[in-house]
């Protein structure tokens, strides 16, 4: 999935490094004469600049606040109303706007006054000393004396009201989401939060001990112990700064049951990148709009957990800021869902943070951004979601697995998470400058992948697994020429540094694809491997007698490459398994392509979709809705094909 292009809206100064910075197992394209792109801004603002845009002033009127963004370019709408909406009633929380006024030259004022007033219709949340404002940022820059969307975006302030001002304080503005919920220790939780200065964080369980933070921080993530197995708690946030606090209303989360107990519902969904459309469409690279919708149906259908496919946003970035803000805005579009549900997701190949280097062409060619420990996209997502971080460890100079590639169980069902979109390089340089092409299993990975299943096989807790990766091993809509298959192509595979020369890091795209399936294939317990990448919806069974593509027999004049029409099946695949794509949760539809394996489609459709799965015992079906609520495809019990 290529990035469309976008208006640039500002530059900034091209990053430098040190040679000594360079990972040991790339080489350093400057070294053959390549320089660093600058980094390139995509939206009008940045995260930094929101936060610093949310210490507002007290309107001298008395009416609201003041918002001043720092930026004299900027005009448009600012629209604003109670954050919580009917916080007493609702449990499912969100923004309901209700006035609006104008941005002029980046300054505009947040009306609030007549929250306050009793004889206000606007009055809905009975507010009497303070309140939470969410506002939303509809912009405009000037160019050439021209207008020009700048982007949409939200947030929310808290505010005291003292005399006839009102004055902000410090502001959780983004989540809370709660995380890592799993059997795997039923006991704790993580709760995570950002606000917009450096605080105390707090997590206060109702009639129950607070938790809180060692330090001041602006991003908090807080472990809540001593938690009873399958029990809903009420919590909220609290942060404190300046001697003042905030904190959020009353919301819940319910703790996981012990291993093999319980009826379990989840959800799996995909691919929620920016589509053509404008406003929430193209909300800082997320498709908000069916994001919000397909939200709000998992959790009226009781998910105890939410899987997601990758490609949360629109990423092929080069601003660590940027790409903090696009994560920050998929986690603000599901906000009402990821209060009280945990969220577990692949990364994508478009969750890429890249150091982008000139060679000539429009885009030049990219590479993972080092340093890995603190500045990949690896290494960033980690820091921004709340996963777990069992998965494989690194090889040295390459980017962490942490919280990238991990596995959990939740009552008799154990999710196995891997990621095929690791230490991401430009397909056409890999050969020269080392890294790994879309689709790829390194052996580290694969080594892991294996000891879970094995672990899982043995498990009499475990009664089905579910295993997800971005990147289809089976592409049929849209991928067919990458994946994890390249077009047949088994010359694609990694390539590191090793004492000065690049060599190959592990065997060819197609080999790794079946060692991955086989593996899967294997174990009885497997009920579905799930994918994104493609924007639809599609669900294959795969077995001993689809026409995969086997190298050894299939490249029949040996230059790597699988010959076309001749396609073998291969017999390590050895129990029926479903393999199923969930691209659907906003991005740019896709439309059928032809593959070997066509044949083992049994359904299909383009449709923005998600899944919901049901475990009980032995069993694990799944329906399959559009974000509109209509059921497309149904499967009674996955597992039944291996019995």
């Amino acid at each position: 999935m290529r990035c469309r292009s976008l208006t640039l809206f500002a530059l900034c100064l091209c990053a430098s490094f040190s040679h000594s910075q360079v990972p040991s197992a790339i080489r350093d394209p400057s070294t053959a004469g390549y320089t660093l792109r600058a980094v390139q801004k995509r939206f009008a603002i940045g995260l930094e600049q929101l936060k610093a845009a949310n210490t507002m002033s007290p309107d001298s009127s008395g009416s609201g606040l003041f918002l001043d963004l720092g930026d004299t370019t900027l005009f448009g709408r600012v629209h604003s109303g109670p954050a919580y909406f009917d916080q007493n009633l609702t449990d499912y929380p969100e923004t309901r706007f209700r006035f609006s006024s104008d941005i002029t030259r980046g300054r505009a004022i947040i009306t609030i006054n007549p929250y306050f007033d009793s004889t206000s219709r606007s009055n809905a949340n009975g507010w009497v000393d303070r309140g939470i404002i969410g506002y939303r940022l509809d912009l405009l820059r000037l160019l050439n004396g021209r207008p020009v969307t700048a982007g949409v975006f939200d947030s929310r302030v808290h505010f005291l009201r003292k005399g006839d001002r009102f004055v902000p304080i410090v502001s959780i503005f983004e989540g809370p989401m709660v995380g890592v919920i799993q059997s795997d220790h039923p006991d704790w939780v993580a709760i995570g939060y950002g606000t917009d200065r450096p605080s105390v964080g707090g997590i206060e369980l109702r009639g129950g001990k607070t938790f809180w933070s060692d330090n001041l921080s602006e991003q908090h993530e807080i472990r809540v112990i001593g938690l009873r197995p399958a029990t809903t708690y009420f919590y909220r946030a609290i942060a404190v700064a300046d001697g003042d606090t905030a904190s959020t209303p009353w919301l819940r989360f319910t703790s996981a049951p012990r291993k093999g107990e319980g009826k379990v519902v989840f959800a799996y969904a995909g691919d929620g990148r920016a589509a053509s459309g404008g406003g929430e469409y193209e909300y800082a690279g997320v498709n908000r709009w069916v994001g919000s919708q397909i939200a709000r149906q998992i959790f009226r259908n009781g998910s105890s957990f939410f899987l997601f496919g990758g490609d949360l946003t629109s990423g092929y970035i080069n601003s660590p800021d940027e790409f903090r803000l696009e994560l920050m805005a998929f986690r603000e579009s599901y906000a009402p869902l990821l209060h009280a549900v945990p969220f577990y997701t692949a990364m994508g190949n478009h969750e890429a943070l890249l150091n982008i280097f000139d060679d000539g062409s429009r885009r030049g060619f990219s590479m993972d951004k080092w340093p890995y420990t603190t500045s990949s996209a690896e290494a960033i997502f980690a820091q921004v979601m709340i996963q777990p971080t069992d998965g494989p460890r690194a090889l040295p100079g390459r980017p962490p697995y942490e919280e990238t590639a991990y596995a959990f169980q939740y009552g008799p069902v154990k999710v196995i998470v891997i990621n095929n979109d690791y230490w991401i390089t430009s397909r056409n340089r890999i050969t020269e400058f080392g890294g790994s092409p879309e689709g790829y299993i390194l052996p580290e990975q694969m080594d892991w992948f294996a000891s879970e299943l094995r672990k899982a096989d043995k498990d009499t807790t475990v009664r089905s697994v579910v295993i997800l990766a971005h990147e289809p091993a089976f592409p049929g809509g849209g991928h067919v020429g990458d994946a994890m298959w390249h077009s047949g192509d088994n010359n694609r595979r990694a390539y590191q540094q090793v004492n000065g020369q690049m060599k190959s890091a592990g065997p060819g795209i197609v080999e790794v694809r079946n060692q991955f399936w086989s593996l899967a294939s294997r174990s009885r317990k497997v009920a579905v491997v799930l994918g994104s990448d493609e924007h639809n919806y599609q669900r294959y069974l795969i077995t001993n007698r689809t026409p995969a593509g086997v190298p050894q027999r299939d490249d029949l004049n040996g230059n790597g490459i699988l010959d076309d029409g001749v396609f073998s099946a291969d017999p390590d695949f050895r129990y029926p398994t479903w393999f199923i794509i969930s691209g659907g949760a906003g991005a740019p539809y896709y439309g059928k392509e032809s593959a070997p394996w066509s044949g083992s489609s049994k359904f299909f459709t383009p449709q923005c979709n998600y899944i919901l799965f049901r475990a009980e015992g032995e069993r694990l079906g799944m329906e399959v809705y559009a974000s509109s609520g209509q059921l497309l495809d149904k499967v009674d019990d996955l597992l039944r094909v291996k019995r």
